[in-house]
């Protein structure tokens, strides 16, 4: 994926409002990853795995919520909401598309909170 791909891709996800992502979900055991879906909306993510174990989270963007690349993995990203999420992606570029697109809808969550707050503090 190029660049101008990768910009189109968040472009969309943030004018609909949100995106879904095939992923693979650490099962907290020793490199075994169940398939997931990662449905990312204007206000907040879910987890859910392919089979038995369903819904894994479905949070809220906080603005302690955080997406990072963990050192020396070159297809993983990591979710830090009330639980810490390690997922993986078949390759990079789809992991750099995804871990973008979460910060920017977290950034717009968070603002768009603090936005009303300022407002109901200003119409009374």
């Amino acid at each position: 994926m190029t660049d101008s791909e990768m910009q189109e891709q968040i472009e969309k996800s943030l004018y609909s409002g949100q995106a879904s992502y095939e992923v693979s979900l650490a099962a907290r055991f020793l490199d075994i990853w169940e398939p997931a879906i990662l449905a990312v909306k204007r206000e907040g993510y879910s987890i859910k795995c392919i089979g038995t174990r369903g819904v894994v989270v479905t949070e809220k963007f906080l603005q302690k919520t955080a997406v990072t690349i963990p050192y020396g993995h070159p297809t993983a990203f990591s979710i830090l909401g009330s639980a810490e999420q390690l997922l993986r992606t078949e390759n990079s570029s789809l992991r750099d598309t995804i871990v973008l697109t979460m910060r920017l809808f977290i950034m717009r969550a968070v603002e768009k909170r603090k936005a009303k707050k300022k407002g109901i503090f200003f119409n009374k």
